[in-house]
């Protein structure tokens, strides 16, 4: 294999792990450990003690001075700034994963490999996060103009795909699908991962921000109906703050764990280590990078049909898929009966790591897209 010379485009912080959930982080570190000479396009820097603190000092003095800021400004610089990167570092390939935006300003006669997990339309179906249909058209454009000038264009669902052919006129034949890894940096021995089976008592997780959108109501009922079912559970909640009539003895919380912070990645780690399972039932999403890193800890995931999940999530491997409908009665069932049998449940387990080994880690993802890459350039 000969070593290409690749751009790594995007105006987000690629080094910082907190950043789209860490995603970018791995992505780059794992195209680094292939045959590629990997150059930094923009600034990206590994985070600080002091990186927030000058976020909201920034924040304020821009809302002091209230001056109009044109929000394009910054992706011209931001390509200027690239153009003058690639007169010195010559690449065979721009890699610009969720960056549309960028793509925009940046003029080069160079393939491009766009990557994404969803389209403008599916995000504004799956998060209403556009505050007006005029944003929402802004960014559909930015779409489009991003689709055209890419060579070609990879997405981790068929779901986010299907989007791209049927609603932004995307070639099929330029279209690529290769699912995500977990965004862990110390993956557990898989003799590790079967520890935990033989603890009787049922340890849950749910992991999400976005206690609504997350479902995380259904996570707690599941707790109280695997209690009443007389199943000795408990369940440990990452990353939210449960509303206040959500409180149990058997619920444990920790809103928030740094992964920058090797003491809180090695906590984030341990816990993942003693999880039964992952009660995921989420209400919309994409291609959730949570199902990814509970298989590389065995964690059999109990999910919804959501976005593009079914890319990830093999009914009976590595989980189980339940309709949006069900509440914490069908939930619990699915565990009940999967958790019950000893010699189930470690078959499970088994499953749910070796589709992490064989499909959904960084490195089989960076083998896909070297592939991809050198394709391209040939």
């Amino acid at each position: 294999m000969r070593q290409i010379n690749i751009g790594y485009y995007s105006a987000k912080n690629y080094l910082d792990k907190n950043t789209f959930s860490g995603t970018l982080y791995h992505m780059h570190r794992a195209l680094s450990n292939q045959n590629i000479n990997l150059i930094n396009l923009g600034n990206p820097s590994k985070p600080s003690i002091w990186q927030k603190p000058l976020k909201l000092v920034n924040k304020a003095s821009s809302l002091l001075n209230r001056k109009e800021v044109n929000p394009n400004s910054f992706y011209e610089k931001f390509s200027q700034s690239v153009q003058k990167t690639l007169s010195k570092k010559p690449c065979d390939l721009i890699f610009a994963p969720v960056s549309s935006k960028e793509l925009g300003f940046l003029e080069t006669d160079l393939p491009i490999i766009y990557l994404s997990d969803a389209t403008p339309k599916l995000i504004k179906e799956t998060y209403k996060i556009y505050s007006s249909e005029e944003e929402f058209l802004q960014a559909s454009q930015q779409e489009f103009v991003a689709v055209k000038k890419a060579t070609k264009l990879v997405y981790s669902s068929e779901w986010a795909a299907n989007s791209a052919i049927n609603d932004y006129e995307v070639d099929p034949n330029k279209i690529e699908i290769v699912p995500f890894g977990a965004n862990v940096d110390k993956v557990p021995e898989a003799s590790e991962t079967l520890k935990k089976c033989e603890i009787s008592k049922c340890h849950l997780l749910f992991i999400g921000k976005d206690w609504e959108r997350k479902g995380g109501n259904i996570a707690y009922q599941t707790l109280l109906s695997l209690l009443e079912m007389g199943v000795d559970a408990e369940l440990l909640m990452i990353g939210c703050v449960p509303p206040s009539e959500y409180q149990h003895e058997k619920l444990k919380v920790i809103p928030f764990l740094n992964k920058n912070i090797p003491e809180e990645q090695e906590q984030f780690s341990q816990l993942l280590l003693n999880s039964h399972f992952l009660v995921f039932p989420t209400r919309a999403d994409c291609s959730p990078i949570v199902i990814c890193e509970a298989n590389a800890y065995g964690i059999p995931v109990i999910t919804t049909d959501a976005g593009g999940i079914p890319t990830i999530l093999k009914e009976g491997k590595n989980g189980y898929i339940l309709p949006l409908s069900a509440g914490g009665d069908e939930y619990a069932k699915k565990i009940a009966t999967n958790f019950s049998n000893k010699e189930t449940y470690e078959q499970l387990v088994r499953s749910s790591r070796k589709e992490y080994d064989e499909h959904l880690n960084w490195n089989k993802w960076a083998e896909s897209m070297y592939k991809i890459m050198t394709n391209v350039i040939q």
